[in-house]
Order: structure tokens, then C-alpha cells, then sequence
């Protein structure tokens, strides 16, 4: 009887511990929920780092004199000066990316980085800012005006690329395969074919104009910003400042130095 005693007795006191180590758990989640030593660093004047991977032009690349240049260069700039932040980069290999600011060395990517869920326990994304994913192109003057209508229609793909998969996956028998995106394009624009299917990037930096991009994209690829999984403040400053620059259209104006012809504009929160 004693000996039952004691264990309930121990058992008692056992739970109540439990309950009071959980209840000191949440009591500390709650209190550092919001705090950003990232954000409170930046705020005193240190530079937000931009770690990227300057092989990918017209995103990031370096000119002759070794500068950075590059659409995603200047959006980090403008997201400083709209936080009024100072910014500098630090150049990494793309697989080096994530590590980086999960080891705290950099702040931020931006880096055309493709949105990948695989991820999300361990960083945090900003919302797009660049949709890169696969889309349908006409002349401008085509009556072609939905995906819908390519089923009796001409459509060139890279062979063997993304769109070659997605006119197979669609049942579209009519599919004219050539070398390279560009060489769709090219069939497009001398009228040998109705539309072709590539991806944005492509399609952006296709260098002669009479072509028409549509939207919402085939299949959608957004490149986002890069940011530590405890950095709250500083995720929703980022955002906020997206969102800026898309409703003001800063952004189109940053596209336009990089590419010849306008590519699709994300889908922004609060836009």
C-alpha cells in the first residue's frame, strides 16, 4: 500500500513538472515570437547582405570592370533605399546560397532563386518578385488568346524541353520542335507557326519586338527572396517594400533595363 502510494505520489508530482516545463516553454516561445536580431542589427546602421550567385545574367553577372549588374542587383538597392538600409553583396556559388543565411554570413538572397517548399523548415520566402515560369506566346496580332485555343493552332517547342512536355502532356498533335526557345520564337514571329510555349526568361530577353507574352503563366516558377527562418520583421519589411514596388510600377522600370521586352509581373500580396 505504502509502495502504491509513493508511485502515485511520484506520479503526481511527475505530471505537474511536465506541465510546468511546457508551460515554461510556451511562456519563452511567446515572448521571443516577433524578436529579429537581424532586423535589430539593421536598424543600427549595419548593411543588409545580399548573397548571390553572379552567373546568371540578366539577373546578376559582372561587367568588364568586375561590377555587379543585374535585375536582381538593382532590386536588392531599391529594397535598401526603401528601408533605407545599405546594401553589399557577397558573391556565392548558387548551391552555397541557403547555407549561407541559414549560418547567418549573409542576410538575404536574391538570386532568381525558384520558390522550393522542400525548404521551408529551414528559411523563409518573401513573396515573388520575377514569375519564371513556362507561358505561351503569340504575335501580337494574333486572335490566339487562350491556351484553350491551341488545340487546332501550330506550336513550336524547344525539342525535348519543358514545352515540349507540357504540348504532349495538353494532347496537342500539331507541335512544330526546333533546337532552341529562341528558334520557337523566331517561328513564331515569321508566322510559320501559331504560338510557342517557353519559359519567361526566354521569352523576356527575345531580342526582335511583335510578340505578345500571356498571362497567367502555364506552368508557374516565381523566384523569391531568400530570408532566416527567425527573421520575422525583416520578411515583413521586404514584403511591404515589394509590394511598393510593384504598385508604383518600380518594378517595370527595373525589368526594362534588363529585358527587351516586358516579362510577366508576379502576383504580389496587397497589390
Amino acid at each position: 500500500m505504502l509502495n502504491s502510494m509513493i508511485r502515485r505520489d511520484w506520479l503526481v508530482f511527475a505530471a505537474r513538472m511536465a506541465i510546468a516545463v511546457v508551460g515554461v516553454a510556451l511562456l519563452w516561445a511567446l515572448l521571443l515570437r516577433g524578436q529579429d536580431a537581424t532586423w535589430d542589427r539593421l536598424q543600427k546602421g549595419e548593411a543588409l547582405r545580399v548573397a548571390l550567385d553572379p552567373s546568371f545574367p540578366p539577373f546578376e553577372s559582372t561587367d568588364a570592370s568586375g561590377r555587379l549588374v543585374g535585375l536582381d542587383v538593382d532590386l536588392a538597392r531599391e529594397i535598401g533605399r526603401r528601408l533605407n538600409i545599405p546594401v553589399t553583396f557577397l558573391p556565392i556559388a548558387f548551391d552555397g546560397l541557403t547555407d549561407a543565411v541559414m549560418a547567418g554570413k549573409a542576410d538575404v538572397v536574391i538570386s532568381a532563386f525558384p520558390l522550393d517548399e522542400r525548404l521551408t523548415e529551414d528559411v523563409r520566402y518573401s513573396q515573388p518578385y520575377f514569375e519564371g515560369g513556362l507561358v505561351m506566346v503569340t504575335r501580337v496580332d494574333s486572335a490566339i488568346a487562350s491556351p484553350d485555343q491551341l488545340t487546332s493552332a501550330q506550336v513550336a517547342v524547344e525539342w525535348g524541353g519543358q514545352g515540349d512536355s507540357w504540348a504532349r502532356a495538353q494532347g496537342l498533335t500539331a507541335i512544330f520542335r526546333t533546337e532552341t526557345p529562341d528558334e520557337a520564337l523566331d517561328a513564331v514571329l515569321s508566322g510559320e507557326v501559331d504560338a510557342a510555349i517557353v519559359d519567361v526568361v526566354t521569352a523576356a530577353l527575345y531580342p526582335k519586338q511583335g510578340l505578345r507574352i500571356h498571362a497567367p503563366p502555364l506552368v508557374s516558377d516565381p523566384y523569391v527572396i531568400v530570408l532566416p527562418k527567425q527573421a520575422p520583421k525583416l520578411a515583413d519589411a521586404v514584403d511591404d517594400a515589394l509590394t511598393a514596388i510593384m504598385t508604383d510600377r518600380a518594378w517595370d522600370a527595373l525589368a526594362a533595363r534588363h529585358f527587351p521586352n516586358p516579362p510577366l509581373r508576379p502576383v504580389i500580396s496587397n497589390q
